[in-house]
């Protein structure tokens, strides 16, 4: 052992030696020589793969310690406030509101020597008042041919003149208005071929050629003034309301008046998707019809002459009520009308009349609805006057009665630019008026009341289309009727008088309004009206007979063009087929005719 480390220290002790023996030799020789390395083949080093382990080490926990601790909540509340501060109200600035046009100046001329004028002024825009005044006159003075190619005077003339006012309020809106109307026509229609042949009437008193002012006139004049107070609550549980109080004084040339009152009345309220109500009104005629014996066309033989006066007064009561259900769906209503009815000779009326109505909302297009009903129409002087001015003022007058009145129909929305509406109906009627010649007069010229019972079928078909291609707007309406009985209304259930027909009523009339803005500028239309034929009852050497009168076809067109926003200029070319069409038997209406005129806003 002892030799073995002896021989070890020796060892190292050589190792030492040789290696100092080399570190003087570099000393001594500080510069190496250039050797030359021969290197055969290229570098290719090769790594040596690493072994790594394969998986991660785990400690083998042999104590585990689940944590476990208990907990307690105390809830407490604390008292707080918060006070928003204040900040300003929001300004919501709308746009600027257009200026309105107060006032419209149209003035026109045509030929038959026609003026025209209308005048409308309104006060600016105001927050709780307006007030207007509109004025329009309308005549002519030409004459036409009749079948014996007589010229004679068919002038006519059309004036009035109102002023209106409302008053708005908090919650209710009071309006009225104060009007006169005047309107003065010639009776020129008597038929020479019927008439003209006679012994028994002076034609040489009678000069319908040369002047007007021997053809006898007739003026129906109007005076009135009505007031209207109602509610403006838009929102619901509001009992709502609305007052009307209206007088209106009728005179005419021939010294017939007549005194109206009229009086009506609404009250109701809404309550979600329910309504109620009752409608009240009351009327009040007074009238007195004068007539001149002999007095057939010369207005100077009414001088001196003692008239015979023929007076009614009439009172009309009516009470309404009524019950509405309306939802996304439906549209009910339901109510009676009662209508009293006192006449001057004590005799008393008493009618019912049903209000039924019921509409269904399908898909917001298709709109079917029915309804069932009646109403008591009056007739008087200055009403009929209204529809026919060629009538003879001394006459009794009776109310007429739509019993019965049942409709049936459909409107349809087929899209937002068309509208159309379809509808038929059955009305029972009992003492329906019809105009027919008077037989007491010499030139039968003028027009009295002929009564019937009627059961009637209609069928009315409306077609709308709005801005159909830009600028385009269309209109087209068509009534039928079918006349399934005519009798007396003074015989109860009175069977199809024998010849009767519905006198100077057309079985059916259609009416067409186009209109097309070409630009800004340029405007223009046309309107179209048809009347089928219909009859008049005329007696000859004492034995009636029904004439067939023509079918009425009348064609106008309008235009318009607008020199600027304010000023324009308009023309209109009526019954340009120049027909010769009578819209009364035996009154003719003037043929071709055209007014130019003039707009302008201010």
């Amino acid at each position: 052992m002892r030799k073995l480390s002896y021989m070890k220290y020796l060892t190292l002790l050589i190792a030492f030696a040789v290696a100092a023996g080399s570190l003087m030799a570099q000393e001594d020789n500080n510069t190496l020589e250039e050797q030359t390395v021969v290197i055969y083949n290229e570098y290719s080093p090769v790594l040596k793969d690493a072994s790594r382990i394969q998986s991660l080490p785990v400690i083998a926990d042999t104590v585990k310690v689940e944590p476990k601790f208990d907990y307690s909540v105390t809830p407490t509340m604390y008292r707080t406030s918060f006070t928003p501060s204040k900040i300003p109200a929001a300004t919501v600035k709308g746009e600027a509101l257009k200026p309105l046009n107060t006032g419209l100046i149209k003035i026109g001329y045509g030929n038959y020597i026609s003026p025209f004028a209308e005048l409308y002024i309104n006060s600016k825009r105001q927050k709780n008042y307006s007030l207007g005044i509109a004025a329009q006159h309308h005549s002519s003075f030409g004459k036409i041919k009749n079948y014996l190619n007589q010229k004679i005077y068919s002038g006519y003339d059309d004036s009035n003149i109102e002023a209106f006012g409302k008053k708005i309020f908090a919650k209710s809106v009071l309006s009225g208005k104060i009007y006169f109307s005047s309107n003065g026509i010639n009776y020129y229609g008597y038929d020479p071929k019927v008439y003209g042949n006679t012994d028994t009437i002076n034609w040489d008193a009678f000069d319908y050629v040369d002047t007007r002012d021997e053809v006898e006139k007739q003026r129906f004049n109007r005076v009135g003034a009505n007031m209207t107070f109602e509610s403006q609550q838009t929102g619901r549980k509001h009992w709502n309301y609305k007052f009307d109080l209206g007088y209106r004084y009728f005179f005419t040339k021939t010294k017939d008046w007549q005194h109206k009152i009229g009086v009506d009345a609404n009250i109701g309220r809404s309550v979600k998707n329910v309504s109620y109500g009752l409608d009240l009104d009351y009327l009040f005629n007074a009238n007195r019809m004068a007539a001149y014996p002999n007095a057939n066309v010369m207005v100077g033989t009414l001088n001196g002459v003692t008239p015979r006066i023929s007076s009614k007064n009439d009172m009309y009561l009516g009470a309404k009520p009524y019950f509405r259900f309306e939802n996304e769906k439906w549209n009910i209503r339901a109510g009676a009308h009662v209508v009293f009815d006192l006449i001057e000779n004590g005799e008393q009326k008493l009618y019912l009349f049903p209000d039924v109505y019921a509409q269904l909302n399908v898909s917001n297009t298709i709109l079917p609805y029915i309804s069932y009903g009646g109403h008591l129409e009056q007739n008087d002087l200055e009403f009929i006057s209204s529809v026919n001015p060629f009538i003879n003022s001394y006459q009794t007058y009776h109310n007429t009665r739509y019993q019965h009145v049942a409709d049936l129909g459909v409107k349809a929305i087929i899209s937002k630019k068309v509208y159309l509406h379809l509808n038929a109906n059955y009305s029972h009627i009992n003492n329906m008026a019809f105009f027919v010649n008077d037989t007491t007069i010499t030139l039968r010229n003028k027009f009295v009341m002929e009564y019937m019972d009627v059961d009637r079928v209609g069928a009315y078909a409306e077609l709308s289309m709005r801005d159909l291609t830009p600028g385009l707007d269309i209109m087209l309406k068509a009534h039928y009727y079918y006349y399934i009985k005519l009798g007396d209304p003074n015989v109860l259930n009175s069977p199809k008088i024998a010849d009767a027909r519905p006198w100077q009523m057309p079985d059916l009339d259609v009416s067409l309004r186009a209109s097309y803005r070409l630009t800004n500028k340029i405007s223009f239309g046309l309107e179209g009206y048809f009347l089928n034929r219909c009859y008049a009852k005329e007696y000859v050497e004492g034995v009636m007979f029904a004439k067939k009168m023509k079918a009425v076809v009348d064609v106008n067109l309008f235009g318009e063009y607008k020199f600027d926003d304010n000023f324009s200029a308009f023309l209109y070319l009526n019954n340009i087929a120049c027909q010769r069409y009578y819209i009364w038997n035996n009154y003719r209406a003037q043929g071709f005719n055209a007014m130019i005129g003039l707009t302008y806003l201010f």
